[in-house]
């Protein structure tokens, strides 16, 4: 049973994973097991799974100067707080008027979309979009929610490595999830239907290249040091190993500041 290198590009960052495959099995190799992982390995695995596409669905689509978006609600004395029918409702209004408000602006739309009940049962909703005036924005919710205009803006950095900000937002959906299945969404997440997904490109590497694998950089990109995962037996590679690093571009000054020296 051969290794496999699988090569992911998505905006600045290149992600490369090698595990063992079956799918690729040699003349007179029988097909390995799969592991049947535990009901708590398969949760982290589905975590872990959902936490790569929306990493590198965010790192393909948006970078430096677009927006970490929170859609606030106000807390009212004797009101019962928004269900999360109506807090589909709310967001299809915002998403609506937004999308004509770019269009006004020439842009066109991007956004992935979260929502999140709070631990003490504060409503959010949690977007990453791509650059606009903030007041429009404001506006947008303005109309979506009864004449409130309340949103947080965080710019997003121009590393284009936005790993932490996917880790945050999944965090919210396992513990939707864990509550009642899709309770919020019908998916973790939902986005705009205009947005890049990243292919990624395979081939078989020998066993030598395998266990000789080192998290090194290319000529342009740094090794992101928290991303490097190895280990042994993991169920969601048919219980055997797997090797994952992460490579970030360089800033143009750093990678400049290299290339002369």
């Amino acid at each position: 049973m051969p290794h496999v290198e699988r090569i992911t590009r998505a905006g600045k960052t290149i992600e490369i994973d090698r595990y063992y495959t079956s799918r690729y099995k040699k003349k007179g190799i029988e097909r390995g097991d799969k592991v049947k992982p535990t009901t708590e390995q398969q949760k982290k695995i589905n975590t872990r799974q959902a936490e790569r596409k929306l990493r590198l669905l965010i790192n393909a689509n948006f970078g430096y100067g677009d927006y970490h978006l929170i859609l606030d609600y106000i807390k009212r004395k004797g009101e019962p707080p928004r269900t999360k029918e109506q807090m589909r409702g709310d967001i299809d209004v915002f998403l609506r008027e937004a999308r004509k408000e770019y269009r006004k602006q020439g842009k066109v739309f991007k956004y992935i979309h979260v929502m999140e009940i709070g631990d003490k049962g504060s409503r959010h909703h949690h977007l990453v979009i791509n650059q606009i005036d903030t007041q429009i924005l404001q506006k947008a919710w303005y109309k979506a929610y009864e004449g409130h205009n309340r949103v947080k803006v965080f710019p997003l950095d121009d590393t284009g490595n936005y790993a932490e900000l996917a880790a945050y937002l999944i965090k919210y959906t396992d513990k939707h999830r864990g509550e009642d299945e899709g309770a919020l969404q019908g998916k973790r997440w939902n986005s705009s239907k205009n947005l890049v997904h990243p292919i990624p490109e395979y081939r078989i590497i020998t066993d030598r290249e395998y266990f000789r694998a080192e998290a090194r950089p290319i000529k342009g990109y740094y090794v992101d040091k928290d991303s490097v995962r190895s280990g042994v037996h993991s169920p969601e590679y048919y219980g055997y190993g797997y090797f994952y690093y992460r490579l970030v571009k360089l800033p143009d000054a750093a990678a400049g500041k290299r290339k002369g020296g």
